[in-house]
């Protein structure tokens, strides 16, 4: 689901919960309300990064209200009985509109989502879990170079203990991201001049080195470690979030899969 579809499902969604709560005779408008909150908080959070990067003025009902039935006692608050569900309905249109036109007139087609990344407990670092942790709540914050730090180290940090835990070798040299996973490829077999490996797989590692290559880039011009050449925005941000999750989640997949296979041993 792609950004206008989520505004828009969202705007529909408070506006039937506007409905509701003027044409319920219980105490608890809400008592049967069944939408989840989870596409109201979706929507939260492009309006407040659209609103950041653009200087916008964020409605005031999205800015104190963290769900539906919140945000609709935020809006009946401080207004009249008489028409107020018409003219609530339409604050809330007015307030989605004016974001959902700024995706429709820039053709952007952003979806705003987050991969999950499937990270075993059982080889999970505590550094590991917390900077994926960090890269969704710097995102989530606004913080879009420092999301692309905590990417970097994300995978840097699951290179090298993929490496630890097959040679049990402690890395002393530190090397750069490429290399690592230059490195952790001929651990785990995954070398493109590998005869052994299927062209379609050869093709899919081309693109993750390719991904490596282009996030420790990315990160050297616009981490927050260092100077930035240029203001990163949401979607480069997002791009370069998932795009490593996709890289760690291949890697422990692989890792795990020749272990239980036993062509890989721990050390």
């Amino acid at each position: 689901m792609n950004a206008i579809e989520i505004l828009e499902k969202t705007k529909i969604n408070l506006s039937n919960a506007i409905n509701e709560y003027f044409d319920s005779k219980n105490a608890d408008p809400f008592a049967d309300w069944s939408v989840p909150d989870a596409l109201y908080q979706e929507s939260r959070s492009i309006i407040k990064a659209i609103a950041k990067e653009r200087k916008l003025t964020i409605p005031s009902f999205i800015t104190t209200s963290r769900t539906i039935d919140e945000a609709v006692s935020d809006l009946t608050a401080d207004i009249g009985e008489y028409d107020s569900q018409y003219t609530l309905r339409n604050i809330v249109r007015a307030s989605f509109n004016e974001y959902i036109d700024i995706f429709e007139e820039e053709q952007l087609d952003v979806k705003i989502i987050h991969v999950k990344s499937e990270v075993p407990d059982r080889l999970t670092f505590a550094h590991i879990k917390e900077d994926l942790t960090k890269c969704d709540k710097r995102f989530a914050d606004g913080d879009y170079s420092g999301a692309i730090t905590s990417a970097h180290s994300l995978v840097e940090g699951v290179c090298n203990e993929i490496i630890v835990n097959i040679t049990g070798e402690s890395l002393k040299d530190k090397l750069d991201l490429p290399a690592l996973f230059t490195r952790v490829r001929k651990e785990l077999n995954l070398n493109t001049d590998n005869p052994n490996l299927e062209k379609p797989l050869k093709q899919v590692l081309s693109g993750l080195i390719n991904i490596v290559n282009g996030l420790a880039e990315i990160r050297n011009e616009n981490g927050d470690a260092h100077h930035r050449r240029y203001e990163v925005n949401m979607y480069h941000a997002l791009m370069v979030i998932n795009s490593a999750k996709t890289v760690v989640t291949f890697l422990f997949n692989t890792y795990e899969y020749q272990l239980d296979k036993g062509t890989l041993v721990k050390a």
